[in-house]
Order: structure tokens, then C-alpha cells, then sequence
């Protein structure tokens, strides 16, 4: 299975920080062939005082400094030279940025949303910001947190997993998603592992049984899956999660995670789970976020209506 991506939205800040997140955008694009929709949300906030003021000349020429920085960046990294490229598609907009995003991104039926951490600051790859933080919470869509547009496409990937279903549909969107985009395959690595807590705490079975075990569980959750559109290996390690996830990551020199929105930590209103939010925050390599399947979220939200009658 591959993924089409059809439609692509960029969120971009109109810095030159941000000429990084749409460059990847148009890496992804020129891969697939897919129409880039490039959109910036003023926040009313973010307004110069007299135009809050209700000074309709000044807001005019605002919006207009904002159209042309918009259209200059559309060109200098490269999303104006695309073949699908369509100036109708730089889109300017006045409200909540995450709000706008999302509903731009649900109404041209987004195949992947592209945005970026917080700028400035040495906790940089850290802080996510507002805006990013509540589109990859609540993304009908994956959602790509690019922080270096010179690691796509990526060399080398890491898949996270935790054998729940939820991980096993973000293992297979992000093996469909990493063909989709084709070039050399990238050298790519599921990793499990395997928590202390989980080798102490069982009266029944050693240590040595359990990771057999464990290891076991794995191959069945892979072979499941079936053939896979592209190669990789498994790795199986005793660790705690989080911790084991980063230190992968920093050891392999990863230059994508791909990552389901929950796992074992539950399920809770579109939250991450604590450990996948810990790894987007953390990471310092580009980051896929893929939400749970549409039945998934509607079989959520009629359970929430009935604890809420409960």
C-alpha cells in the first residue's frame, strides 16, 4: 500500500525560519506530485493597535504587506516553480491560526498538514507553540512537524511501536507514506521496547522468557501487516519507552519519526498519548504524527457521551 497525497497544507509564519518548513513541504510535493496550499493566519492579536482600532485604510495595507511576503516566499523556495502550483492556493487569513489551519486543511480534503515548532530560543526543537501543538492534536489528517527541510527525504526512520492497534495503523500509514514519496529507500527501523517494569513484575515467566516472548509478540504484529511496500529491520530493546525512543533517535542519527497519537496510554479527547507527546516535543528530527482512523474517533466520542449520561 502507498499513500497519494493529493493535497498538501503548509502553515508558515512568513520568516525566514519558516522558508525551512515550506521547502519540506515542497520536497514532499515535488515527490508526489501532490497541490500545495500555503496559508498564514494573522492573529488579531498580533495586529498593530490602530487596526484593532477599526483603521480600515491601515488593515488593507497590512494585509496587502502580507500577500506579497506570502507570494515572495511562495518563491524563493521553490513552491512557485511547481508544476501544480496555482497562486489562487497562498492563502491570507485574519483569526486563530490553529482554527484556520485545520478548517482550510478539512475543506480541500488535506492528505498531510506541514508545520513547524516555535521559533527563536534555545529550547527551540522543545517548544512547540500554540498553534502546532493543537493542529497535531486535533489533525484529521498526518501531520508533518518539520524541523530540518535538509533531512527530506530521510535516510534513515525510525517507527516507534507499541502493538496496540492504534500503533499498527500508524505503522502502516507511515511504511505507505515513506513509499509514497519514493526515492532510495530510506534505512528504516521499528523499535519496541520492552519496559523494566513489565521484566519485574511478572511471578510466572524470567526475564530471558518475557523478551523471547516479547520479541515473538512483535513478529506477529508485523507479519499481520503483511508485505511491506518498503524494507526494514526490527529492533527490540528492555528500556523505558521514552527514554529509549530519544536515545534511538540521537544514536541512529534519525532523520524522521513516525508516530500514532496513542498507544497503551489510552485515549483521551484527541490527547497524545504521554509518551508520543514527550518524543514530538523532544525529537530533534523531523516528525510524521499520524491520528487515529476516523472509526476510531467516532467510537470515542459516543463512549464519552455515555460516561458524560452516566
Amino acid at each position: 500500500m502507498t499513500v497519494s497525497l493529493q493535497t498538501i497544507v503548509v502553515g508558515t509564519s512568513l520568516s525566514a525560519v519558516s522558508d525551512g518548513i515550506v521547502r519540506t513541504g515542497v520536497a514532499v510535493a515535488r515527490a508526489t506530485g501532490a497541490a500545495v496550499w500555503l496559508v498564514h493566519v494573522c492573529a488579531p492579536a498580533a495586529l498593530p493597535p490602530e487596526i484593532r482600532k477599526g483603521d480600515s485604510r491601515r488593515l488593507g495595507q497590512q494585509l496587502e504587506s502580507l500577500r506579497a511576503a506570502l507570494a515572495e516566499q511562495a518563491r524563493r523556495t521553490g513552491l512557485a516553480d511547481l508544476p501544480a502550483f496555482h497562486a489562487d492556493r497562498l492563502r491570507l487569513m485574519v483569526g486563530t491560526p490553529a482554527r484556520e489551519i485545520l478548517a482550510l486543511a478539512d475543506s480541500v480534503k488535506a492528505d498531510l498538514l506541514v508545520t513547524g515548532p516555535v521559533e527563536g530560543g534555545a529550547l527551540h526543537h522543545v517548544q512547540l507553540g500554540t498553534t502546532a501543538d493543537e493542529v497535531i492534536r486535533k489533525t484529521p489528517c498526518p501531520v508533518l512537524l518539520a524541523r530540518s527541510h535538509t533531512d527530506f527525504p530521510p535516510s534513515r526512520v525510525e517507527i516507534p511501536v507499541d502493538l496496540s492497534p492504534l500503533s499498527a495503523h500508524a505503522f502502516r500509514q507511515g511504511l505507505a507514506f515513506l513509499a509514497g514519496i519514493g526515492g532510495p529507500p530510506a534505512r528504516t527501523e521499528v523499535f519496541f521496547a520492552l519496559s523494566p517494569l513489565e521484566l519485574e513484575g511478572s511471578l510466572q515467566f524470567s526475564p530471558d522468557q518475557l523478551k523471547r516472548m516479547a520479541a515473538e509478540e512483535l513478529d506477529r504484529f508485523l507479519a499481520a501487516e503483511g508485505p511491506s511496500p518498503v524494507p526494514y529491520r526490527r529492533q527490540i530493546t528492555t528500556d523505558f519507552p521514552r527514554g529509549a525512543i530519544l536515545t534511538a533517535l540521537e544514536d541512529r542519527q534519525v532523520e524522521l519519526v513516525i508516530l500514532g497519537t496513542h498507544g497503551r496510554g489510552g485515549f483521551k479527547r484527541l490527547i497524545l498519548g504521554s509518551i508520543a507527546s514527550e518524543v514530538v516535543r523532544y525529537a530533534r528530527c523531523n516528525v510524521l504524527v499520524v491520528p487515529p482512523p476516523p472509526v476510531y474517533v467516532a467510537l470515542a466520542a459516543r463512549n464519552r457521551a455515555r460516561e458524560a449520561q452516566a
